[in-house]
């Protein structure tokens, strides 16, 4: 046994983060942006971190769907089009 209390309730570390920002958020800490890697890039923390009026960079998968004026993409496919100069 780990010793963990019974009212402890697991939580992903994209909950884990989204909950770190809201405190951060609510106790005045002066940060404007949030960068995280792949593990905290889905849809919900992405969506909390705009709501709680953060910019960001959040890593996604290479698989991860975006949308262009051209349709949708997967990401590699986005990036293997920009030329080298762009980074």
């Amino acid at each position: 046994m780990a010793g963990v209390p019974d009212d402890v309730l697991f939580a992903t570390k994209p909950q884990l983060a989204s909950v770190m920002l809201e405190r951060a958020r609510a106790q005045g800490f002066p940060a404007r942006w949030v960068a995280a890697d792949e593990v905290y890039g889905g849809r919900e923390l992405r969506f909390r971190i705009r709501e709680l009026g953060y910019g960001y960079a959040v890593a996604v998968p290479a698989s991860h769907r975006v949308s262009t004026p051209a349709g949708r993409f997967d990401t590699a496919s986005v990036l293997a089009k920009l030329p080298r100069r762009a980074w």
